[in-house]
């Protein structure tokens, strides 16, 4: 079952549907796709597994840029201007273990562009949990995510590096949904492209996040 949001629909059923919803039994758990809007990350779609609905990922709701998975797969990429933009607004204390300095989520940010992945572990609520990979698309850079969420307890079942396997065998189909887009969506892209193009030229490389 996949859930949609905004103008998306349509591309969404006809593409980004059959490769969610095998996810979601694959990994017998919600995924979703998440995207970059501005300095923000929104969520576009979820699907749930044939054998019973899942939850936790709402589409068109804005993911915290210091907690979600999804937030920090497509963030961890972005130039410093446009992370410093994100991580402006406050930063709520949610639960014990959600990090609101700065130097942590950088940290988190590090670790991302390391292993590939990103997650979060009770920081959004207690006994929740995601994992994240970022969509690296040809020409455009990482502006989706792709993820799964759901009980710690159950996500926990398998190895987390199972898991992250089973959502980047997803990436390639997804790509080709992706790049295929119609038109508008592909001015979109391009439009947002330039806005990164230009932030990145405000930033030197030594004033990269590490």
């Amino acid at each position: 079952m996949l859930f949609r949001s905004g103008s998306d629909t349509a591309w969404l059923t006809i593409s980004a549907q059959p490769i969610l919803d095998r996810l979601a039994n694959e990994i017998a758990d919600t995924c979703y796709l998440a995207r970059l809007v501005g300095h923000e990350v929104v969520s576009v779609a979820w699907a749930t597994p044939s054998d019973g609905l899942r939850g936790f990922v709402v589409p068109g709701h804005k993911l915290a840029p210091h907690v979600a998975a999804s937030a920090k797969a497509i963030l961890a990429f972005q130039p410093q201007a446009l992370a410093d933009k994100a991580l402006a607004t406050p930063l709520l204390k949610l639960t014990a273990k959600t990090k609101t300095k700065r130097k942590d989520i950088d940290k988190d940010y590090r670790a991302v562009r390391e292993n590939g992945y990103a997650t979060c572990w009770d920081e959004m609520e207690v006994g929740l949990g995601a994992i994240a990979v970022p969509i690296h698309l040809p020409d455009i850079g990482v502006i989706y995510s792709l993820g799964t969420a759901g009980l710690i307890d159950r996500l926990t079942r398998r190895p987390v590096t199972k898991t992250v396997a089973l959502l980047r065998a997803a990436l390639e189909p997804m790509t080709r949904a992706l790049r295929n887009r119609e038109p508008t969506d592909a001015l979109e892209a391009r439009s947002q492209i330039k806005e990164r193009l230009a932030t990145q030229r405000v930033d030197s490389p030594a004033s990269r996040v590490q």
